[in-house]
């Protein structure tokens, strides 16, 4: 599909191009892979975390709730804030909370969007998701991505899966 078709298709605006393209282009110089986008979203979450305190804009968590409703407040908070998709669910499934994309629809995927042309993921969303959870979730509540066949997110019918866990 041509990138102009993928910019009508997923609705997307500058800001998605952008940072598709920035982790996309990665890929150019031989560096990009799932673990160097992992690392790379902890410092984002970390910086988006500090801009929602300084804006007074943050995820209404408590340690009154348990720790699968606090997740999917945060995941909801920061899915609405950043646009990551056009089409996205949060579900709980028994202690694990659950992430879905639906693919042609991501805003920031840097194959779909920023055209890098590797095997396996790049997706931002696993490492920033828990990293900035992290950041707002009580001590006793912090959070871990639960790997699929050794993968941080799992792609399956067209949509992209991505499982947290409470840390043990």
């Amino acid at each position: 599909m041509a990138f102009e078709d993928v910019v009508i298709e997923r609705n997307l605006n500058k800001w998605n191009v952008l940072v598709a393209s920035l982790i996309a282009g990665f890929d150019k110089l031989g560096v990009l892979s799932q673990a160097v986008v992992n690392k790379d979203m902890e410092v984002v979450a970390d910086k988006l975390a500090r801009f929602f305190k300084v804006k007074g804009n943050v995820p209404q968590v408590d340690s009154s709730s348990s720790f699968e409703e606090n997740m999917k407040r945060i995941i909801e908070f920061i899915d609405r804030e950043l646009e990551l998709a056009g089409e996205s669910s949060v579900t709980l499934e028994g202690e694990n909370v659950t992430f879905e994309v639906v693919g042609n629809t991501c805003h920031f995927c840097p194959k779909g969007v920023g055209e890098a042309e590797l095997p396996g993921t790049a997706c931002p969303y696993p490492s920033l998701l828990m990293n900035f959870a992290n950041k707002f979730l009580p001590e006793d509540q912090q959070v871990e991505v639960v790997l699929q066949d050794r993968n941080y997110l799992k792609k399956e019918g067209g949509k992209c899966r991505i499982i947290f866990r409470r840390k043990s």
